[in-house]
């Protein structure tokens, strides 16, 4: 039987997503019936917080690169229904674009150089016109001599920075249809 969903607040939720709440984020565009595409999932600790939120009618893509953590990633979306995960590199998005419908939200939490080009692409294949793309930005994966206060989410997530953007917005004529 499929684990029941528990209640979230901000304090529950894993980090970077809940420092970036507490820190004044207005709106994170995740909501209850949201197909959420993640990347850089690892082991599922956020991810399972996440399809609390989107709950039995969203759905959250995972897709994680290592192994390792993605057998603990597999076994952890044993428990709902609403979470798919995907061991493969998001670098890569042809190699499981046949597994993933159009998304509302992509999340990416990933710490390679390349971080941009792999949310660009995923975008590109996976989020809808007017959708969203919440990323986790690693100071040191920018600027490895970058000071971490320059970019921050204090007190919990000193090197990182939050990035929220708007893929392919809609005019006011589009939305309104």
């Amino acid at each position: 039987m499929a684990t029941p969903f528990r209640h979230s607040s901000p304090h529950m939720i894993a980090r970077p997503i809940a420092t970036a709440v507490l820190g004044g984020v207005y709106n994170i565009w995740i909501k209850p019936g949201s197909k959420v595409l993640y990347i850089g999932a690892a082991v599922g600790t956020s991810v399972s917080h996440m399809s609390d939120i989107v709950g039995p009618t969203g759905i959250m893509y995972m897709v994680e690169f290592s192994h390792c953590p993605g057998r603990d990633l597999i076994n952890m979306a044993k428990s709902r229904t609403n979470k798919i995960p995907i061991i493969e590199d998001a670098r890569y998005p042809l190699k499981y674009r046949i597994l993933i419908g159009m998304v509302d939200m992509i999340f990416v939490d990933v710490a390679q150089p390349d971080q941009a080009r792999i949310v660009a692409l995923n975008s590109h294949y996976f989020l809808k016109n007017g959708g969203h793309a919440v990323v986790a930005v690693k100071v040191s994966c920018v600027d490895s001599t970058a000071a971490p206060e320059a970019l921050t989410l204090d007190p919990k997530e000193r090197d990182h920075a939050i990035v929220i953007a708007q893929y392919r917005p809609m005019d006011k004529k589009e939305q309104a249809e």
